[in-house]
């Protein structure tokens, strides 16, 4: 079987260390599920997905977590390792409102996993897993029959600039096999010197990891760290159309600024991604995708904007204005969002803020702008109506939404 190593490498060191905490330790590794929403149920106040996916669930901290985060959901949750397995199991025990997660064994690559598990999820999330996986291509296929039609997978793997990448080139060079994890007293060492060397620098500290993460992340046969790019190509024929980063927000912020934003404009969210990856390579990409293609407005086309029905995310939490008076053009709005540790302060003119004002998927843009007591300039409208959409403080579709 193509996956046995791996199974043998987390039946000896399970992953993540499993202890009381793992039932309410409030790390959270996938990109959070306010960003998630943003991108796939934009404006929904009562965003909570009935059935969730957990594939590569290791010892059952990410189940947990999305669990506490939504205590209504049916979770299922699989590893290929039944120690693994067996350690969820007996951590949910301890807690009355985690028992009813499924817990089973099976193997991502299993054709029939959507049997397996049921199918028809409306979320799924494999974080950490497909990168350490020989071959990648028909697991996706996989997850994909696991979705529903409008459903949404998040996917966690890694970049170019991992710290395997280095890793794995300099481990042999001092005389160890990077198949398996050697004997940690001859290993601490080696790590030591990667860490003294890298002091100061960005590189991540090997010293410090467990020896189970060290074995799915440093060592094994099978490692893939690759471009954005090559993943989306992986995942483009199992019918996954990529909606977004959450590794370039960043980049994505800088992206945005008055100076450049002018150079990305009129590509999509996706594109702009694309993009920006190729400037500042992720060093582990957080994903998302849904089997429905992404919409992208007709930037160019003011009519078309006028006619769209601007629809706020709610990943923002933005202190507007009073409605002021027809001498003020620009005033202040402040977007907050603690799910991307986030600050936007921005002086916007009276029209944009009453689009904000305004933006629940009920109103034609055009509607909105007849409001103002301005003429509203069709390249200033494009651009401002640009920035919110890319930065997720609104999206812009054609059609009209019912309000949640």
């Amino acid at each position: 079987m193509q996956t046995s190593h791996l199974r043998t490498t987390y039946e000896n060191y399970p992953y993540p260390a499993a202890d009381e905490t793992a039932l309410s330790r409030k790390r959270w590794n996938i990109a959070p599920m306010e960003w998630i929403r943003a991108l796939w149920k934009p404006g929904d106040p009562r965003f909570a997905p009935p059935r969730i996916l957990v594939a590569g669930c290791g010892t059952g901290s990410e189940a947990f977590a999305l669990r506490r985060k939504f205590p209504r959901a049916r979770i299922v949750a699989f590893d290929l390792s039944p120690r693994s397995i067996a350690i969820a199991k007996n951590l949910q025990k301890r807690v009355r409102a985690m028992r009813n997660i499924r817990f089973f064994v099976a193997d991502l690559a299993d054709r029939n996993l959507a049997q397996t598990t049921g199918g028809n999820f409306d979320f799924i999330s494999c974080h950490g897993v497909l990168s350490y996986v020989p071959a990648p291509r028909p697991v996706l296929a996989n997850l994909a029959r696991c979705l529903k039609a409008d459903g949404a997978l998040y996917l966690g793997v890694n970049g170019t600039e991992h710290f395997s990448v280095r890793g794995r080139k300099f481990l042999p060079a001092m005389g160890l096999d990077i198949r398996r994890l050697p004997n940690l007293s001859s290993l601490r060492p080696v790590l030591q010197l990667w860490d003294a060397i890298n002091d100061g620098t960005d590189s991540i500290r090997m010293a410090k990891f467990s020896p189970g993460y060290l074995a799915g992340d440093l060592f094994g046969r099978v490692m893939h760290n690759l471009p954005l790019t090559d993943w989306l190509k992986l995942a483009r024929p199992a019918g996954l159309h990529f909606q977004g980063s959450y590794s370039c927000w960043r980049t994505l912020r800088l992206a945005m600024g008055k100076e450049f934003r002018r150079i990305l404009f009129p590509r999509s969210r996706s594109e702009v991604c694309r993009l920006l990856e190729l400037i500042a390579p992720a060093t582990f990409h957080r994903l998302l995708f849904m089997r429905q293609a992404e919409g992208n407005p007709n930037w160019q086309n003011p009519d078309d904007l006028r006619e769209s029905y601007p629809l706020a995310t709610r990943l923002y939490s933005i202190r507007l204005p009073e409605r002021g008076s027809a001498r003020r053009p620009m005033r202040r709005v402040v977007c907050k969002s603690a799910a991307l540790n986030t600050r936007l302060d921005c002086k916007m003119p009276e029209w944009e803020i009453e689009t904000l004002r305004q933006s629940d998927g009920r109103h034609r843009l055009g509607d909105i702008l007849a409001q103002s007591p301005f003429p509203v300039p069709e390249r200033q409208l494009r651009e401002q109506m640009y920035i919110l959409h890319q930065l997720l403080v609104l999206t812009v579709r054609p059609e009209k939404r019912r309000r949640a």
